[in-house]
């Protein structure tokens, strides 16, 4: 048998939850946050939730449900899926069941992989909070400000690594037969076959006989990807894969690049359709990021963003074209393309098919 004065104090306990469960929203405080905001194909990433009490009273009722991006793959083991998630309309959803004493807090981490290329946003999370009865409830709900993208996968065609492979080494050959007279690296004896504006006139009065300036090769082979959005979606997403594999050869043979496209490309910051010449992590990221989360719509032609390189007459420096298979009306403007390089520009062209093409 219950002694009385503990009956009471029961009794009292909940009389004050009842009373204050709709105050209960007011002390509890929620937030979310994500290990990653750029992310691989079938990569690992978590979701952190956090509850916290900042009030003296405890809280006896807490149900927090959160709804997941479609196509989400968990990747938790079968018991605490089959405890912590539910299935709804739009894919899954998390929810947790629990008390918090007073300035406590609660942490719930959830991990997961996404297997496709996209932009993915979470849905709304609902948190419901109340006396230990359930007699008294407040309920709370809005969205969780939280996104993640997902990079292209690589392109594993041989054939455009060959092809890509091939006209780089183009280029770096290409880079030592043209000296660069800005970069003065030395000097040596006059063969007679330099022209006198080569002379180094200090050196010659130094040394009593005729001296060149000796110049460096041109510091670097300078690349222009053209990314062109104008095709099918599965010849698109082709395309998507290959830019990806160009960057990453880029990156790693340490080549300068510039990104141009004709299609909804935005970064974090904003507009990419023309990215300038970079190198490095931060400058590869940010072009994954919104190859991440484009829709494939096409801004301008194909002959339009070709002209644009036109404009800026850049003979010296290679062009590497990604696009779906052309149009008879697009041959022109890859025709002028190469009537602009000293070399004949790299062509990758993404079909529907697994595969596709190199040129």
């Amino acid at each position: 048998m219950i002694p009385l004065y503990l009956f009471l104090l029961i009794l009292c306990v909940l009389a004050i939850q009842i009373r204050h469960a709709d105050r209960c929203q007011k002390r509890l405080h929620y937030e979310h946050a994500l290990d990653l905001e750029l992310a691989e194909p079938d990569q690992v990433i978590t979701l952190s939730s956090t509850l916290r009490n900042v009030g003296r009273l405890p809280i006896f009722y807490i149900d927090l449900m959160e709804s997941l991006p479609q196509g989400i793959h968990p990747e938790e083991d079968e018991d605490w899926c089959r405890q912590n998630l539910r299935r709804i309309s739009t894919g899954f959803s998390t929810s947790s069941h629990l008390y918090l004493l007073g300035r406590r807090n609660y942490t719930r981490s959830f991990r997961f992989s996404l297997p496709e290329r996209g932009r993915y946003s979470f849905g709304q999370y609902y948190l419901t909070t109340g006396d230990y009865l359930g007699l008294n409830t407040s309920n709370r709900e809005a969205p969780i400000k939280q996104k993640i993208v997902v990079m292209p996968r690589r392109w594993e065609d041989p054939r455009t690594a060959v092809t890509l492979g091939g006209y780089l080494g183009e280029l770096s050959v290409r880079r030592f037969l043209f000296e660069d007279p800005v970069l003065t690296i030395g000097v040596r004896d006059y063969s007679g076959t330099e022209p006198l504006k080569q002379l180094d006139w200090k050196q010659t009065a130094r040394t009593g006989k005729l001296q060149v300036k000796k110049n460096d090769y041109t510091v670097d082979a300078n690349v222009t990807v053209l990314l062109n959005f104008s095709g099918l979606p599965a010849e698109q997403e082709s395309c998507y894969r290959i830019a990806r594999t160009v960057c990453e050869t880029l990156e790693r043979r340490r080549v300068p690049y510039e990104f141009i496209g004709n299609g909804d490309l935005f970064g974090p910051r904003g507009e990419l359709n023309w990215y300038s010449e970079g190198l490095g992590g931060q400058h590869f990221r940010t072009l994954m990021y919104a190859l991440g989360q484009s829709r494939g719509v096409v801004f301008y032609s194909f002959a339009e963003m070709v002209e644009r390189c036109l404009r800026r007459r850049r003979r010296s420096w290679g062009y590497i074209v990604i696009t779906p298979p052309l149009r008879e009306k697009d041959q022109e403007a890859l025709r002028a393309l190469r009537r602009l390089s000293e070399t004949e520009p790299c062509l990758l062209i993404g079909r529907a098919e697994e595969g596709g093409e190199a040129v």
